[in-house]
Order: C-alpha cells, then sequence, then structure tokens
C-alpha cells in the first residue's frame, strides 16, 4: 500500500500528463517529488515498473533527463487502495478513499459492486474443517461492551453474546428459566433470593465461575447505580453472600416479585472479578464474559466475535462474527445492503425485492414520548398551556410528517395493541382556534419553552419544535449526549423528549421511567405514582402489576404530564439461506443459533 501512496503522489506531480505520454524529469525533481534519497528514487521506480505502473529509463550524469510514463490511471490505484484498506478490515479508510469528488462514478460503483461479494456469509475449507463467517453491519458507533455501561440495543446485542445472566426470561412461556444459575429460591418474606450455580462454567479466559464473581458483580452494579438503568433495584441490594463456590443468596431491603426479571436482564450479566479489577474495574472495549462468543479484535471500523468452544450451552454453528461499524450505510452505501448482507435489523424490505427474502416483525416496540417538567417555574405550570402544547403535537399532524410504514400513534405504553394511526377528532381550523384560545386564557406572553432531548434524537425534537412554533408556542431545542441526559442538566428544560424500548423487559423499563420522571412531577402526581410503584412490586400477578403500571400511565396523561408522540416496529430481513434464525428480548439474531445452508 505504501508503494501505491508513492504513485499517488508522484502522479500529482504532473497532472496535465496523461497516462502513456512520455515526460522527461531529473532525478532531483523525482527525489523532490517523493521526498526521499536519489537510491530510495531508483528502489521505488523499479517496483513500481516490475508492477506496470510506470515505464521508466534512467539516464546516468548529474542534470541528465530520465524518461518516465505512467501507465496506471490514478482513480484505477486509488481503487486498489480501497480494496486493500477493505482486506485490512478498515471499511473507514476505505470509504474515505472512494469518497473523492473527483472520482468517477462508475468507478465507485466498481468498487461498491467489488464491496458486495466481500460481505456477508462466507464459508471456506480449512483443512478438514469448514470456517464460517458472518460479516454484520453495525450503523451505530459502539462506546461500551460492559454490561453496567451500555446505552445503545446494538450495545446491549452484543453483551448478549459476550456475556451470560443468571437466568433467562422465555418470551413465550413468559416465564424465567435457569441460565447460569440451574436453581434458585426464596425466602417466604421474597427479601432473601438463594442461587445455584452451575459447575464448570468458564470465563472465556479460562477460570471457572463462582459464587464470588455473582456477589462481585451485583456489589458493582450497586456501587455505579446513580444515574444507570435500574437503579431502583441494585440499590434494593443490601448484601450477598457467599454459601460456598456454587451457592450465592443476595438480600434485598425489601420485596420485589420483579427481582427475577432483573436479574435475566443483560445489565445483571455476571462478569469476572480478577478480570475486572485488573482492568481497573472498566470492561468497555475488554470485555471478558462465559458467552457463546468471546471479542478477538476490535478497531475504528470493526469487532471481531470468535465463537467460544467451551460454552456451556454448547458451541456456536458460525466460527466467527465481524461487526463492521458503516455509519455511512444508511446513506450512499445504503444500496449495498441486501445484496451485501444475509441479515438486516430495522430494515424494511423494499419493494420488488427477491422472493428468496423473508421479513419478520419483531416483537419489541420503541415508542416516542414527552414529558413536562414541572419543577422548573415557568409557563407549563399552567394546566392550559400544557394542554395548548398537546394540541400543537396532536398526532395526526406528527404522522404526517414522519414516513415510514412501521410508524404508528401510540396512546399507550401498556396497550400495544391499540397502537391504529389515531385520526383527527377535530379540523386543524378547529384545533388551531382551541389552542389561541387556550394560550389567551392563559395570560402565555411568548415565553420560550426549552425542549432537551439527546443527540440522536435531534430530528424529533425538530419536529416537535416545528409543531409548536406552528401553533404560537416559542420553543428552544437543547441537545445532550446520554451521559449528560442522566444527569441534572435536563431539569432545567420544560420539555424533555425521549424514547423507552418496550420488549421483554418492559415491565422494568416501565418502572424505571416511572421512576426517573418522579423526580420532576409536582408533588401530588409523585405521591400518587410512588404509590402505584410500590404495590407493583410486591404484586406476584403479572396481570394485576400491568393494571397498576396502566393506572400510573392513566395518572400522567390525565394531569398532562406525559405525551405520546409515536411508536414504531421494528423488523429484521434476512435471506432464505440462514437457518435457526431466533430473536432475543432486543429482537436481534441471536448469532449462537444461526447457520447456512450452502448455496
Amino acid at each position: 500500500m505504501k508503494l501505491a501512496r508513492h504513485y499517488l503522489r508522484l502522479r500529482e506531480q504532473f497532472p496535465h500528463i496523461l497516462e502513456r505520454q512520455e515526460v522527461q524529469v531529473t532525478l532531483d525533481e523525482l527525489a523532490a517529488a517523493l521526498d526521499c534519497t536519489h537510491r530510495n528514487v531508483v528502489l521505488l521506480l523499479g517496483k513500481m515498473s516490475g508492477q506496470g505502473w510506470v515505464d521508466w529509463t534512467p539516464r546516468r550524469g548529474r542534470g541528465n533527463r530520465s524518461s518516465l510514463t505512467f501507465l496506471l490511471p490514478s482513480e484505477q490505484m486509488i481503487l486498489t487502495i480501497a480494496k486493500e484498506l477493505v482486506e485490512k478490515k478498515d471499511l473507514r479508510g476505505a470509504f474515505e478513499q472512494m469518497n473523492v469528488s473527483t472520482l468517477p462514478e462508475a468507478l465507485k460503483d466498481h468498487f461498491q459492486s467489488w464491496l458486495t461479494g466481500y460481505f456477508g456469509y462466507s464459508s471456506e475449507v480449512q483443512g478438514s474443517k469448514r470456517f464460517d463467517t458472518l460479516r454484520f453491519p453495525l450503523t451505530q458507533p459502539l462506546k461500551s461492551l460492559d454490561p453496567a455501561t451500555i446505552h445503545l440495543q446494538a450495545e446491549a446485542h452484543l453483551v448478549r453474546q459476550l456475556f451470560d445472566p443468571l437466568v433467562r426470561y422465555n418470551r413465550l412461556s413468559q416465564t424465567i428459566e435457569p441460565h447460569l444459575a440451574h436453581a434458585w429460591e426464596t425466602n417466604e418474606a421474597r427479601t432473601r433470593w438463594t442461587f445455584h450455580l452451575r459447575k464448570g462454567v468458564q470465563f472465556h479466559h479460562g477460570r471457572e465461575l463462582t459464587a464470588a464473581d455473582v456477589r462481585y458483580t451485583f456489589e458493582r452494579l450497586k456501587r455505579l447505580a446513580p444515574g444507570s438503568l435500574y437503579s431502583w433495584v441494585q440499590q434494593q441490594v443490601v448484601a450477598v453472600e457467599v454459601i460456598d463456590p456454587i451457592t450465592v443468596q443476595v438480600q434485598l431491603a425489601e420485596p420485589n416479585e420483579l427481582f427475577l426479571q432483573y436479574a435475566s436482564t443483560n445489565r445483571a450479566s455476571i462478569i469476572p472479578a480478577d478480570v475486572c479489577e485488573e482492568l481497573g474495574g472498566e470492561l468497555a472495549l475488554s470485555p471478558v464474559g462465559t458467552g457463546p462468543f468471546r471479542l478477538t479484535h476490535h478497531d475504528r471500523s470493526m469487532f471481531v466475535l470468535d465463537a467460544f468452544p467451551a460454552y456451556f450451552q454448547g458451541r456456536a454453528h458460525l466460527d466467527r462474527v465481524e461487526l463492521w461499524q458503516m455509519a455511512e450505510l444508511h446513506s450512499q452505501h445504503r444500496s449495498l445492503a441486501l445484496e451485501s448482507f444475509q441479515i438486516m435489523h430495522n430494515y424494511r424490505l423494499p419493494e420488488g425485492a427477491a422472493d428468496t427474502w423473508q421479513q419478520v416483525q419483531q416483537q419489541g416496540t420503541t415508542c416516542r414520548f414527552l414529558t413536562f417538567n414541572l419543577l422548573k417555574q415557568g409557563p407549563l405550570s399552567d394546566p392550559d398551556v400544557r394542554a395548548a402544547v398537546c394540541a400543537a403535537l396532536s398526532q395526526d399532524k406528527l404522522l404526517q410528517r414522519l414516513s415510514g410504514d412501521a410508524i404508528y400513534g401510540a396512546s399507550s405504553f401498556i396497550r400495544q395493541a391499540a397502537g391504529a394511526n389515531v385520526a383527527a377528532a377535530e379540523t386543524y381550523a378547529e384545533r388551531a382556534g382551541r389552542i389561541r384560545a387556550l394560550l389567551k386564557r392563559s395570560g402565555y406572553a411568548g415565553e420560550r419553552l426549552v425542549l432537551c432531548t439527546i443527540t440522536q434524537y435531534e430530528p424529533d425534537a425538530l419536529l416537535v419544535q416545528s409543531l409548536l412554533q406552528e401553533a404560537g408556542l416559542a420553543a428552544e431545542v437543547k441537545l445532550l449526549s446520554v451521559e449528560e441526559f442522566k444527569g441534572e442538566q435536563r431539569l432545567y428544560a420544560d420539555l424533555l423528549l425521549f424514547s423507552i424500548m418496550l420488549d421483554n423487559d418492559a415491565e422494568l423499563r416501565l418502572i424505571d421511567l416511572f421512576k426517573t420522571m418522579q423526580r420532576h412531577l409536582e408533588p401530588t402526581a409523585k405521591a400518587g405514582v410512588s404509590a402505584l410503584l410500590e404495590q407493583v412490586l410486591r404484586e406476584p400477578s403479572r396481570d394485576r402489576r400491568t393494571e397498576l403500571l396502566q393506572a400510573v400511565e392513566t395518572l400522567l396523561t390525565t394531569k398532562q404530564l406525559l405525551l405520546f408522540l409515536y411508536g414504531k416496529r421494528l423488523n429484521t430481513i434476512y435471506h432464505s439461506s440462514v437457518k435457526g434464525i431466533s430473536l432475543d428480548t432486543l429482537d436481534w439474531v441471536q448469532f449462537k443459533s444461526i447457520w447456512f445452508q450452502p448455496s
């Protein structure tokens, strides 16, 4: 690749010379162009000549001009470099090479066509064995693979491949099943949980899992609890006791009927105490777990997962999964997707796609919503202004501005079946008149409403801002990072825009949301939510818990403290050659289960 870059550098010194057009040049000029000695010039040009890139006839003697003829167009050399970068797993660098504006579109198309054959599933026979690799796209940059600090769905999915929790939730039977723990029991007060671990479970670095690792995991989660997902569960843990090497006991401060469900989440995956301590408590990009795959390489372009042969539930069918960081996939390279990859998440099957592709609607949905911060003194303290905001953000107007057949008008976190598009109950003129009347009665004088969200949701925030401004409400968007949003900064805003994933862990996620909302609720609503959530955590019946969570939701929406924006159904598409498709709690394909049928 260095030789190719030398060629491009040399070619740039003679931009007006065509290919196969001879040019006379001295060794001094060539040495200056390549920033090297005469001796190295001779070596480099000899190599380029051997590659068939140039014709070079040297003439000895100081000041004598040698004959140089370029044979290979610069564009062709750029393509060669881009291909070499892909082979070296530097996809970002390859895209940077090919994104040069002066490159002809035909050459870019050629590169994309070549890339198509490189990605996806590949199989090769190595001696007496077959080595199967799946190259999989990631359109979000990964920042952490530590179960305690993950934020994105893609991160949570990879944690599921690398780590295991004590138990697993079965979505079909809606029951908790054994996993790292083969059995468990609780006391009559439902405050002490005893787990019995499987023998012989190995971490990726070769050490056997023990009860001390479970204790370390739960104690670490409690230390990291402030601001994290499910921190309210972690803070209930008052003690973790190792009974013997494969028996551990967790003591809670109060009963929690959802503790087992929490123990089944990715967040509660068990980590090795020794490795975590050696890394200073950080596993973000050096994860070591007990999962079916182990991380063997990562850089700015890709993450490589290799099958863990000693996995306690049996070895994966795939030998390797390469996860390529492809932020560009949703823009100029999106056309590659169907041809390049056998599995795509959050991707709608295009019209006219070949019948070899299948699409499944995932069980989970996401829901965008707004909450009203009444701790901040401002116009939203007036219920008429809140009513005006709700009217301005009517779902019929929202859905008109949004595209995609997976978008629907959400009216509840709980009743997902009621997610049909919401029809307008009044004309636009009637609604506009109602908004004007509400604002006039409230005495609203154009005070600016600050709308806060994370950077990933900027498009939704700008849409909400536009609709508010059209209704006569001044609005300003403030964007925060995920870490900043978890802190105090968001509490200086009037409106908070966020999203919730409603999957197997929906009960836990809703409780987490409602507890987080308590930080900016007015006292009466806060007390009501607190009382209902306390009942939820002590209620053994799932149906009754659902009723209580619905009551929380109704309380918040009735007081105009919670406003649903829209819901989005998620789709996974996969090629018919993919076998063993099984979707996990986040509705991503479990890599351990899949295999490919050779064509």
